[in-house]
């Protein structure tokens, strides 16, 4: 509680606006009295009273919570939440950690009634899930001592990677967690644009990291036409819904890489440097 913002909640929760299509999503600790926001993306208050809460209800739960119109429930229609900053809806599911006990919620919100398919209700209990993980790696690390490594600087340039992606949040969002651990961005909006940077870009290019569906040029049309000119091009797919694409399970099948959205930062990079070290020991370096 009362901790300082720290950028991997807040990318978690700007995750959970974007899946659910709101305009707000909060990451909550709950304790008896009150609800503290540890991220928050589209809210101006830091806490609330637990009782003047969605939290309140949500974390009581197994399964998420889901208010389709907040006025026309007799639990919050008279809320802080609703009559002071104009929520009408609400969707939440509980942070349960691996003794059972629920310390929070993830949850979003929007200032018009609204309705969350199952597909998104099923990737806020996922990102919940993965808020989980996180709070429990940070408690198994608090019982390791610390160590010290000592590591040779690196004289070689950073690894180029074109990423594309259509929504221009998320887009910021994983071009900012690459560049963080290091990898210098190609960034496009589309595959019309990243086929451009291809041809106007004459250095190396490591990696494509890819959505599917896009406007004009989606991602497997793009592949075949940036291995026309770029044969040893490596890609790695990031998909909302990877079963639908029949061309992409043929791929996987063939070895090819894909990381399904929603995705932890740290899975992401995890990810590219997984597929990167494995091109480095198949070329030697």
């Amino acid at each position: 509680m009362d901790t300082s913002p720290e950028p991997i909640f807040d990318d978690l929760a700007r995750l959970a606006a974007l899946v659910c299509d709101t305009p707000a999503a909060v990451i909550d600790f709950v304790t008896e009295q009150r609800v503290w926001f540890k991220a928050k993306i589209g809210l101006e208050v830091d806490d609330i009273s637990r009782e003047q809460s969605f939290s309140a209800y949500a974390i009581l739960q197994s399964d998420a919570l889901t208010v389709p119109d907040a006025l026309s429930d007799e639990r919050f229609a008279k809320g802080f939440m609703v009559t002071e900053m104009g929520v009408r809806f609400y969707a939440g599911t509980p942070l349960i950690l691996g003794n059972g006990h629920a310390v929070g919620t993830v949850g979003t919100m929007d200032r018009i009634p609204h309705l969350l398919t199952e597909e998104e209700i099923d990737s806020l209990k996922i990102l919940a899930r993965r808020i989980v993980h996180e709070l429990e790696l940070r408690r198994t690390r608090q019982g390791q001592s610390p160590q010290k490594l000592y590591l040779a600087p690196s004289l070689q340039p950073p690894a180029r990677i074109l990423l594309v992606e259509h929504n221009d949040i998320l887009r910021n969002l994983l071009q900012r967690t690459l560049e963080g651990s290091g990898f210098s961005i190609l960034p496009a909006s589309d595959g019309a644009e990243a086929l451009r940077l291809c041809d106007q870009h004459d250095g190396a290019i490591d990696l494509t990291v890819s959505d599917i569906v896009m406007p004009r040029v989606n991602g497997l049309r793009m592949m075949e036409e940036i291995r026309a000119a770029r044969p040893a091009m490596r890609f790695l797919f990031i998909p909302g819904f990877a079963d639908e694409f029949r061309e992409l399970g043929e791929l996987i099948k063939n070895g090819g890489n894909v990381l399904g959205k929603p995705f932890l930062p740290s899975e992401l990079v995890a990810k590219v440097k997984t597929i990167l070290n494995q091109e480095n020991l198949a070329t030697g370096t």
